[in-house]
């Protein structure tokens, strides 16, 4: 008889402690950060910025998810690293604390959740390209061997070296990526250009084209990751680059935008106009930013005629390929 008790307040007693740990798991993800996640002295400067941020209205766990989300897979990856933090606390620094390319891309997939526009296009556009299109480009790799620095610009968040990633054995067309999974994972995410927690600028007057009507843009929300250092730098932080064309230097755009776009889409060590992968513009479009022709999510340029030029005379028509490159004074 007392046996059956015992068994009976055993099950009374672990029900009690399932409703409790529920009930305190939900009320921990519905306070205030600053109660919660804030309380750990690595998260604190990260949650600062995220009261400045133009996501301070959005939950942590919107983004970041909870210790369930992935079921088995979160709560190893949160107590991991509880252990890694009392084991470690006198070697790991607030600046140790990093995004995976596992996280970002989770991250990166939420952004959709809010961002459905903006994420369509993303999809539809050169930049949602894969692992597989970058490294396996044989016509590509066979002018230039794929090496450290491709990931300052493609794979910015993957987690070891080249030859984790490739084996490079044998002739230019058997040249593969190891894992299946990384071939088909997007190889530039939301993230490479945008900082979730990056303060919210004034609005600033940029300078984005040569003599048109397109409105100058509003202080950027973007910025660059910088793989080497693994954290970002605001883009209108960034230097301006001087560009030339003949021995003569070319007027660019103020807009720091632009300067992003030319992080990757860069010139060679001279900065010669459409050298490499630049393509700052030249002729009438001397001075533009990237973003008053290009849409900066799905990189089209279809509609970018009609914003300065009149649609019914057909050299002024949209041509996918045939962008002109116009002297100044022409008509």
């Amino acid at each position: 008889m007392k046996f059956k008790m015992l068994i009976w307040y055993a099950i009374i007693l672990f029900a009690l402690c399932v409703v409790f740990s529920a009930g305190g798991y939900v009320a921990w993800n519905a306070c205030d950060p600053q109660h919660t996640c804030a309380q750990c002295h690595e998260v604190r400067p990260t949650h600062e910025r995220w009261l400045k941020s133009a996501h301070a209205s959005v939950s942590c766990y919107e983004c970041h998810g909870t210790a369930l989300s992935n079921g088995l897979h979160s709560v190893r990856e949160k107590l991991g690293m509880v252990f890694e933090h009392f084991s470690r606390a006198d070697k790991i620094r607030n600046s140790d604390i990093k995004v995976s390319e596992a996280q970002a891309l989770e991250i990166s997939a939420r952004c959709a959740n809010c961002h459905a526009a903006e994420y369509a296009k993303w999809k539809s556009g050169a930049h949602s390209t894969t692992y597989k299109n970058i490294f396996e480009d044989v016509i590509h790799n066979k002018s230039e061997r794929p090496y450290w620095d491709c990931f300052r610009c493609h794979g910015m968040f993957y987690d070891g070296n080249i030859e984790k990633l490739m084996s490079l054995d044998g002739p230019v067309e058997k040249w593969r990526i190891k894992c299946e999974g990384q071939a088909n994972l997007p190889a530039i995410p939301c993230m490479a250009c945008h900082r979730i927690h990056q303060e919210r600028s004034p609005v600033a007057d940029f300078k984005n084209c040569y003599q048109s009507p397109i409105p100058a843009p509003a202080a950027p929300k973007t910025a660059l990751y910088m793989r080497t250092e693994k954290s970002y730098l605001p883009t209108d932080k960034l230097q301006k680059v001087k560009m030339y064309l003949d021995g003569k230097e070319v007027e660019t755009s103020d807009d720091p935008n632009h300067w992003l776009c030319m992080q990757c889409h860069s010139p060679n060590n001279m900065h010669q106009v459409r050298s490499q992968d630049d393509r700052t513009p030249v002729g009438a479009h001397e001075g533009f930013s990237c973003l008053a022709c290009h849409d900066p999510h799905s990189n089209s340029a279809s509609a970018s005629c009609a914003k300065c030029h009149d649609q019914r005379q057909d050299k002024y028509r949209f041509k996918a390929g045939k962008c002109p490159v116009l002297a100044k004074n022409s008509n």
